[in-house]
């Protein structure tokens, strides 16, 4: 039934309508792709976005599922809402996408992952994702793609906005926004909360010992700030404050036992809480006419906390890891002879404070980037390089190479090279000697390294749009566990392995008066290059269609969503069957300021396996069945 369901989305291909929520049209300005402010039509990477109507539409959605919405993406959660997910990104580890939230970096040093399970999608008015090897304009993490979430901009809110809904699983949430122009300034405010029971985050097992289940529901709970304040102080200048706090409680299912693993039980409340939070001054203006400046500075923080039980003592411990980021960055976009140049210098500070003990406990990173686009006629070209000085890692370069040819006024095509690094997280490098758990750091780890080449041919023309994309991504030195041998059984990390992450992703979409159609095909192959191996969870076929109808105060959509069967375990020992997934959103405007919104997930009640625990396989996390949930919005026109 799965094959057939991939089948379709497939062969659907050649006939797919497509909603344009998601695909940029040509006036469309894109700044994630190029650091520069450009329009859609005029960038030669792969990249999406998805705009703030496509978010309010999907009502409740989290950050992680409309994420996963978007091509050449793949996502998994190890349970329901609020639970931990990864981000892959044309096949790439987790670590390998850089998320950023108004171009700050909020993510964990520990983890080097950015918690996107815990930022609610009311936060967000805009999310860009631009795919492929980025380090010459972000520097680490930025090896297979770069998401960007971006805030509310304080002069598009007008009047006072409102949302509550309700739904399955005992869901509830509510928001509010404010803002207004004050003189030559504007102000927004973003608050709101959410609940959700939630259910058993893993299902019944089937057999086995270690068993994780837990028959409760597994709650999730969070509340979230936005605040911006934009003040014009100079006839070309712009002083700009943001601040954003996200802080979530969400229960899961675990096995806890004593140090020695003689005495386990499930029965205890585990939880996870999760704090995020950013702050950023940045004044923009211009030196010259041709000369734009930007100086941003910020700090963001990171702080995790997790409950764990001892049954033979009966004592509950409280694990925590703290980052703490510096961030400022002096760019600089100088028009030249056909295009504009972008100089730019950054510096990062790393802070890290845990119940554990670190050996290092904080990171510097100097970085310098030199960027250029142009268009001569029929040709563009882009281009970027970056040197970053990472104490106790040395220096890392980083550099892309693309160009584009107009060949007429519907058809284009472009080419591009890069190469991109990724530098290990604190507990590669530095988690302290653990007898127990057979573990020690290593810190003489080096950064994983990709050479990417891509070619891609685009359409658009008269309501409808197409984009074949094909890349090829060698990773080398990719970090792995390398098990302990006599007499201490003490493990740690090392550069071991090699990967080729190559594939196609195709999309089509079509808009005719009120009905629109998309389509989205990918095929992927992420083998391990020694072993030939497919990659952990990497599904090598993906697929979407997608059905709209707006006209009046009516918005409908469907989407069916396609995920072929992929391995769960590197050994590619554990097959998780392939599954079809069909959703539904509806929104009715009333009047120029109300409106009702529902959402229905999962319509046909699919019973399907995202993860399976890699050590107990009969064990999988669960996923939400038939869900509806509904809504109402108070935003003026």
């Amino acid at each position: 039934m799965q094959r057939n369901l991939l089948a379709a989305v497939i062969a659907g291909l050649s006939a797919a309508p497509v909603s344009a929520q998601d695909i940029p049209t040509l006036d469309t300005i894109i700044v994630t792709a190029t650091r520069i402010p450009t329009p859609a039509s005029e960038v030669l990477r792969d990249v999406s976005v998805l705009d703030r109507h496509a978010i309010d539409l999907s009502a409740d959605a989290t950050v992680s599922e409309l994420i996963a919405r978007l091509p050449g993406v793949q996502v998994t959660t190890a349970g329901g809402r609020g639970d931990a997910s990864t981000l892959s990104i044309r096949g790439g580890n987790t670590a390998h996408a850089l998320v950023l939230v108004d171009g700050l970096r909020i993510s964990s040093a520990t983890l080097g992952t950015t918690a996107i399970h815990a930022l609610p999608a009311g936060l967000f008015s805009r999310i860009e994702l631009a795919r492929g090897p980025m380090s010459s304009l972000y520097g680490t993490d930025a090896m297979s793609g770069t998401v960007q979430l971006l805030t509310r901009d304080p002069s598009t809110v007008t009047a006072p906005e409102a949302q509550v809904g309700v739904g399955q699983y005992g869901t509830r949430l509510g928001s509010v926004t404010l803002g207004g122009q004050v003189g030559e300034g504007a102000f927004s405010l973003v608050a709101g909360a959410e609940h959700s029971d939630g259910f058993s985050s893993i299902k019944a097992p089937k057999a086995g010992l270690f068993d994780l289940f837990n028959p409760d529901r597994d709650a999730y709970d969070n509340r979230y700030v936005n605040a911006a304040f934009a003040q014009r102080i100079f006839a070309q200048s712009e002083l700009e404050v943001r601040y954003l706090h996200s802080e979530s409680m969400k229960r899961y299912d675990a096995t806890n036992c004593d140090s020695f693993y003689i005495t386990c039980t499930t029965n205890f409340d585990n939880r996870n809480q999760q704090f995020v939070e950013s702050l950023q001054a940045s004044l923009a203006g211009r030196i010259a006419d041709d000369w734009q400046s930007r100086l941003r500075v910020g700090r963001s923080r990171d702080n995790q906390r997790n409950w764990l039980f001892d049954p033979s003592t009966g004592n509950v411990s409280v694990d925590y890891y703290e980052t703490g980021q510096n961030q400022a960055l002096w760019q600089n976009d100088i028009a030249l002879a056909g295009g504009k140049a972008m100089l730019a210098l950054e510096w990062r500070d790393l802070e890290v404070g845990s119940s554990k003990h670190f050996v290092v406990d904080s990171q510097t990173t100097r970085s310098a980037m030199v960027g250029y686009q142009g268009r001569f006629g029929a040709h563009a070209v882009e281009a970027s390089v970056r040197q970053d000085r990472i104490s106790l890692l040395g220096r890392h370069g980083s550099h892309s190479l693309g160009y584009g040819y107009q060949m007429s006024s519907a058809w284009t095509v472009h080419a591009s090279l890069g190469r991109a690094f990724h530098a290990p997280n604190f507990n590669d490098l530095y988690w302290p000697l653990d007898p127990v758990n057979f573990y020690q750091g290593n810190p003489n780890l080096r950064p994983e390294t990709a050479h990417n080449r891509e070619i891609g041919l685009g359409y658009g023309a008269a309501g409808d749009t197409a984009k074949l994309t094909l890349y090829h991504n060698r990773v080398t030195d990719l970090i792995d566990y390398v098990p302990g041998s006599f007499p201490t059984f003490i493990g740690t990390m090392g550069n071991l392995n090699a990967a080729t992450l190559k594939g196609a992703t195709l999309e089509f979409s079509r808009t005719r008066g009120a009905w629109s159609w998309r389509a989205l095909a990918d095929w992927l192959s992420a083998k391990d290059d020694a072993t030939g191996l497919t990659l952990q969870r990497r599904a090598p076929r993906t697929g979407t269609l997608e059905l709209g109808y707006k006209s009046g105060g009516v918005d409908l959509r469907g989407r069916l969503r396609a995920v072929d069967a992929r391995f769960n375990n590197t050994a590619n020992t554990q097959r998780l069957p392939g599954y079809g997934v069909l959703d539904l959103e509806a929104r009715y405007r009333v009047d120029r300021a109300w409106s009702l919104e529902a959402r229905l997930d999962n319509l046909l009640d699919r019973d399907y396996v995202e993860v399976r625990s890699t050590l107990n396989p009969f064990n999988d996390y669960s996923v939400s069945g038939r869900a509806l949930f509904l809504g109402l919005r108070y935003a003026p026109k």
